[in-house]
């Protein structure tokens, strides 16, 4: 029997090598012949991680996920089914992980699979958003874009709960994570300080030539990622710092992440982003209350100092600050904030005039996720949505109190804290289900989030369980069997 197990075993093994020597064999003899492009880099990377995710059984799906979170990385990278409806790669990868879950018979017994309350509630109106296809003729592309950006929500809470499963991929994760925004990071700020590092990637950066904005902010184009929205994923992924510098005590580790937090805080200054600002600002606040003697005066020293060299060699930062505060007040007085107030107004005129929504696409860009949300799917939709997330940030914050008490427990509460804070805006103030690779980072950080939530229950009731009577005695009562007379 252990014989045969181990045959097994080699043989996959070996099978393996073989695809890998093979493989490099084909590159290299395609390279001499054609020559290798960055574009074709790409699809022999993505072909070596759907063959480990493919052989690699249970351990090939758990790493899947940590490689699936470095494609972020790769921003407009899509390939192009209609003019409105492009396909990028991590979604392609996260739906192979899902069905090879399934496929794996250990997987299927030993994982209990469940969704949030609100997301059950909410699915009937993504199913009933598409009416206006059957009365008549509807963009079908642009509205299965915005649907199939909310349905990446399901495989990715379900693979992570897996994944997540094993409490050593939970560092994994979040490192790739890290990484994959610090080599955003990395590239804006090189192009825009280096604007001829172009030459080194001219397939991949066409403008990395910084744009003035009408009030003198000179803003990073982060090409390489295809778009200041770049910085999204840096204020998702920097609260991970706290995190791995607890799970990395040496120097030269912390060094390192110390280096990719001040690079990333700099990619969201030059971004120009006014409401990443705020919410970098508090999320900072947010872990100087929560872990003022360890990490919250070292992340506000940081942010100090990044913002205050950002203004001496940046133009006119002081400008794009009061015109962040004057859009917060509600009275914009730039073109961009302007036309944020007037999309905002028309979804939410939208939704009142037709509570039961005008189907997928119809109120466009109004960079409110629940505003579009509302005006799209009616404002019953719009109110589970605002209520799923409301009612998810009030537990984590629950959470707290408990488990900051922990390390590296309350370091990973407190980072997955600030990210769902940055989720919250993103969702708020930004709007990003209308392209995959905006809105999977977001979901990536709720999966986690809702996971945590899920493990930390389940441990609170197992340690109650398994408590001493004396300690409980109502306990003790309830566990005598009632005698009956």
């Amino acid at each position: 029997m252990m014989d045969r197990m181990a045959g097994i075993k080699l043989g996959k093994i070996l099978l393996i090598c073989t695809g890998i020597v093979l493989s490099a064999i084909a590159v290299d003899f395609y390279a001499e012949r054609q020559g290798l492009s960055y574009r074709e880099l790409i699809v022999v990377v993505g072909v070596l991680i759907v063959s480990v995710i493919l052989f690699g059984g249970e351990r090939g799906i758990r790493f899947g996920l940590v490689l699936w979170v470095l494609t972020l990385a790769l921003g407009y990278r899509t390939i192009e089914w209609t003019q409105n409806l492009r396909i990028h790669p991590s979604e392609i990868l996260l739906w192979l992980l899902f069905v090879c879950i399934f496929a794996q018979r250990e997987l299927r017994s030993t994982t209990k699979f469940s969704l949030p309350w609100w997301l059950w509630m909410f699915l009937p109106f993504c199913v009933l958003a598409w009416w206006p296809l059957i009365a008549g003729d509807a963009p079908w592309d642009k509205m299965l874009n915005e649907f199939r950006d909310f349905l990446l929500l399901i495989p990715l809470l379900i693979v992570s709960s897996v994944v997540l499963e094993r409490r050593s991929y939970w560092r994994y994760l979040l490192l790739a994570f890290f990484v994959a925004s610090t080599w955003i990071a990395l590239m804006g700020v090189g192009e825009y300080w280096f604007p001829g590092m172009t030459r080194l990637f001219p397939a991949f950066i066409n403008a990395a030539k910084p744009e003035v904005t009408a009030d003198g902010f000179v803003r990073a184009q982060f090409s390489f990622w295809g778009g200041s929205q770049a910085t999204f994923i840096c204020v998702l992924a920097l609260p991970a710092s706290i995190y791995l510098g607890a799970c990395w005590r040496g120097w030269i580790s912390r060094t390192a992440i110390v280096l990719s937090a001040v690079l990333q805080l700099m990619a969201i200054f030059i971004g120009g982003y006014r409401s990443i600002w705020l919410v970098l600002f508090i999320q900072v606040a947010a872990a100087c209350a929560l872990r003022l003697k360890k990490h919250g005066v070292v992340v506000a020293a940081l942010v100090l100092v990044v913002a205050f060299g950002g203004s001496q060699f940046v133009p006119n930062t002081q400008e794009r600050v009061v015109t962040g505060l004057a859009a917060l007040q509600g009275n914009p007085i730039d073109h961009s904030a302007q036309d944020r107030k007037e999309r905002a107004l028309q979804a939410l005129n939208d939704a009142i005039e037709s509570p039961f929504g005008k189907g997928w696409s119809s109120a466009g860009w109004v960079h409110s996720d629940f505003l579009q949300v509302a005006a799209n799917l009616g404002l019953f939709a719009g109110l589970i949505f605002l209520g799923g997330y409301l009612h998810t940030l009030l537990r984590i914050v629950q959470h707290m109190p408990i488990w900051l008490k922990a390390t590296p427990e309350g370091e990973l509460g407190l980072c997955l804290l600030l990210s769902f804070i940055g989720v919250g805006s993103l969702l708020a103030m930004q709007g990003v289900e209308v392209l995959p690779q905006m809105v999977l980072p977001v979901w990536f950080v709720w999966s986690m989030v809702d996971t945590w939530l899920r493990q930390t229950a389940a441990a609170r009731e197992l340690s109650y369980s398994n408590a001493s009577a004396i300690l409980y005695p109502a306990l003790r009562l309830e566990q005598i069997p009632r005698q009956v007379s």
